[in-house]
């Protein structure tokens, strides 16, 4: 065992400016334990230097993209719904302003030149900013809107092929699925159907499913949070008026709403939820932790719901529910 060596405490005031000298015992190792020349690192064997601004940056980054892809459309907020949410106009976009005052961001300190220079130095771009319409571009967080690039990604929208389906062809599949997150589909069962998204598409697409006789086709690896199964046979002869027709894309296609009188079941995703939805009744309630996806601002003050629109209609103020 080394023995313990005196430093007399001029020699640390005096003569090193308040800090320990080298070991007397070990000449070539500092005293702080880090080797000399040794510079502060971020991930490991990346060789990136630490950055305080870099590092704070990528938070911010995080944060944004995880409000703003959240988003929800102004008519998709439950009456008295407690959860915190940024609401977005037809296109997807959200008001800065209101994408700060989100409790998720408002505690870093954010600001609209933050978000500037984020955005414009993104390598992968994955949010986009822009005046709002009619608005002159200054520094006033509720003159620019933002939007997430995933959310308005446009996909070649389906094209009915072929006549409409009926009870009575052949070839019909035995189920079709639509599928959805764990935020949207409280809100599908508590309007009683399925229904489309204002702005989105004008079709509901569903996902063709025949179930084999050992269920193994019923799910699938990649399938959504919350997946809504209807025996399409059955649902061509209970309802009759809505009108069903297969896609250029193999998708099942509607353009009216589908009531849950026709839902077979709804089943999560994650087996430990399990059947949500089954044979007209309710089995079970979507977690409030999932519901939200995080977003909900339990015992802050920030249980509210932004319902000031992307449009930046200045009457619409934070409010809460």
């Amino acid at each position: 065992m080394a023995a313990a060596v005196a430093v007399p405490l001029s020699a640390i005031n005096d003569e090193h400016g308040g800090v320990l000298p080298p070991s007397a015992m070990v000449q070539h190792s500092p005293r702080h334990g880090r080797s000399r020349g040794m510079s502060f690192k971020g991930k490991a064997g990346r060789g990136r230097r630490y950055s305080v601004v870099e590092d704070r940056d990528v938070t911010i980054s995080k944060a944004l993209v995880f409000v703003v892809k959240r988003a929800v459309q102004k008519d998709e907020v439950e009456e008295g719904d407690d959860g915190e949410y940024v609401v977005a106009d037809a296109e997807g976009w959200v008001l800065v302003a209101d994408v700060l005052a989100h409790s998720r961001i408002s505690p870093l300190g954010v600001t609209l030149e933050d978000v500037q220079r984020i955005i414009a130095s993104a390598t992968k771009p994955r949010l986009d900013l822009r005046p709002r319409p009619g608005a002159e571009e200054n520094s006033d967080p509720a003159s620019w809107q933002i939007s997430s690039l995933a959310n308005r990604d446009t996909v070649a929208a389906p094209v009915p092929v072929g006549d409409r389906l009926t009870a009575d062809i052949e070839g019909l599949p035995e189920f079709v699925v639509y599928e959805t997150s764990y935020q949207r589909y409280p809100l599908l069962l508590a309007s009683a159907a399925i229904t489309r998204a204002p702005g989105g598409s004008e079709y509901l697409s569903f996902r063709p499913v025949t179930v084999g006789d050992d269920g193994a086709n019923e799910t699938r690896g990649d399938a959504a949070e919350v997946s809504v199964w209807i025996h399409l046979r059955s649902a061509l002869q209970a309802e009759p008026a809505l009108v069903w027709h297969r896609a250029d894309n193999g998708m099942i296609i509607t353009a009216g709403e589908v009531p849950r009188s026709l839902w077979k079941k709804a089943v999560a995703r994650r087996p430990d939820v399990g059947v949500l939805f089954e044979d007209g009744e309710v089995r079970k309630e979507v977690p409030g932790n999932l519901r939200g996806k995080g977003a909900k601002g339990k015992g802050r003050k920030g249980k509210m719901a932004l319902q000031r629109a992307g449009s930046g209609d200045d009457s619409g103020s934070a409010s809460e529910e």
